[in-house]
């Protein structure tokens, strides 16, 4: 076959080790599959890194190829190689993969058998030629496929199916496995294909295949124990949270000698302790765990390691932390003491302004009366916390945007001096002016 220019151009369009390469193949009889036509051709190349699938297809003027060999050399000898059988078979290049030397499956079964096949059994072949097809094309065979050539093959996946050591070369091949498969499963097949069946070969190639892969295993489970990292010895620490009025973070510290406190900043570093807590190479104690383990809730959600009490998620954390009796010493504050929580409850009262009498304000005091001088923090939760420098207390319910409580605010009086404003003062639990 003389080639034309598209043909030409893809030729040449290969690197010279791939040409080299692909001529050999050719010569050497590796292409052991081609069919399609003058618009697209599948070939199959058995090449001594592997065996490989190609596909060429012509667009205008143009032939594109492709390959599944990884190493681009290999794939482009693979496509040149079956580029020059294509040529070299002209118009004798099989139209479907399933002709034996150029001879159809259904004529090689008739004179096996000296006889005609009826309508059914030329009808099963069709539908075996056709299941063929798709596995050339696809390069796989599913459970969906099996079932169209025995009904009462169960489909239970629709993942690929690994039925062979290596992928058969004919229809012949591809039709012993399958009779292999069924006869494994008790499933009948159709008499009249004992012909071109030998189950015996199939059953060897199977079980060399097998002995293979149980050795391979065996091997891969010896190499993955030899080259298993030493386990990590189990470590004791306890967790413990920092916090300022601002912001708070996760400490860990391990038990040890000269042990110290050390926060947890980094990403990468919560995640060794996430995999050292899951394989119990790191034991906490009970009030450790609660923390380490509502920590990596709060990351998981928010995505960060800093507990920004600008946040109503990080403040809503504190007050978790600070409502569980069982972690009264473990929340610090920057001089490393830990916070009060004590049940004295702060308050709002609606007082009269000496400075401004268009306005009242609103004092937040203690439980004792005295005015509080500095901003404190809102905890909200079931029951609402402000956390001040060095002590919480129980508070009234939330009736600010922010985190950030100040200890006064200037209301104005025609504000208060309505149904609505005294009904406020009483859900808020300020006193009355």
């Amino acid at each position: 076959m003389n080639p034309d220019r598209a043909t030409l151009n893809f030729i040449n369009s290969f690197p010279e080790e791939s040409r080299n390469l692909g001529d050999a193949m050719q010569k050497d009889g590796a292409v052991t599959q081609i069919f399609g036509n003058h618009l697209f051709i599948q070939g199959r190349v058995e090449a001594d890194t592997g065996i490989f699938r190609t596909s060429l297809r012509l667009q205008g003027n143009r032939w594109y190829g492709s390959c599944n060999a990884e190493d681009p050399i290999v794939a482009g000898g693979c496509l040149h190689a079956t580029m020059i059988e294509r040529m070299h078979r002209g118009e004798n290049l099989p139209e479907s993969p399933n002709e034996m030397d150029e001879a159809p499956l259904l004529d090689i079964i008739e004179e096996k058998l000296d006889r005609e096949l009826t309508d059914k059994e030329a009808d099963f072949v069709t539908k075996l030629e056709k299941r063929y097809r798709r596995f050339v094309i696809e390069g796989e065979i599913h459970d969906h496929d099996l079932v169209r050539l025995n009904p009462r093959w169960e489909v239970s996946s629709y993942d690929p199916l690994e039925l062979w050591p290596v992928p058969p070369a004919d229809i012949i091949e591809f039709w012993n496995y399958l009779a292999y498969v069924f006869y494994n499963k008790k499933l009948s097949y159709p008499e009249f294909l004992s012909c071109i069946t030998d189950l015996g070969g199939v059953q060897k190639k199977i079980h060399e295949w097998e002995k293979k892969r149980e050795v391979a295993n065996w091997f891969n489970r010896i190499e993955s124990v030899n080259e298993a990292p030493a386990r990590d010895k189990v470590k004791r620490a306890s967790c413990r949270i920092m916090s300022t009025i601002n912001e708070a973070s996760l400490e860990i510290k391990f038990d040890g000698e000269n042990a110290e406190w050390t926060k947890v900043t980094e990403k990468q570093e919560l995640e060794k302790l996430k995999t050292q807590y899951k394989t119990s190479s790191l034991l906490f104690d009970a009030p450790s765990e609660i923390i380490f383990q509502s920590f990596l809730n709060f990351h998981e959600q928010e995505g960060t390691l800093k507990i920004d009490l600008d946040e109503f998620e990080a403040c809503e954390l504190m007050n978790q932390l600070f409502s569980q009796p069982a972690l009264k010493y473990h929340v610090v504050n920057l001089d490393e003491n830990h916070y009060k929580v004590i049940e004295d409850a702060l308050t709002w009262s609606c007082e009269d302004n000496d400075l401004d009498d268009s306005v009242f304000t609103l004092q937040l005091k203690t439980a004792a009366g005295e005015n509080v001088s500095h901003s404190v923090r809102l905890l909200p939760g079931c029951k609402e916390l402000y956390q001040s420098d060095e002590t919480v207390f129980p508070g009234p319910p939330k009736w600010i945007e922010s985190t950030e409580v100040m200890p006064t605010y200037a209301i104005p009086k025609q504000v208060i001096d309505s149904l609505e404003g005294v009904e406020y003062l009483r859900k808020i639990g300020a006193t009355v002016p």
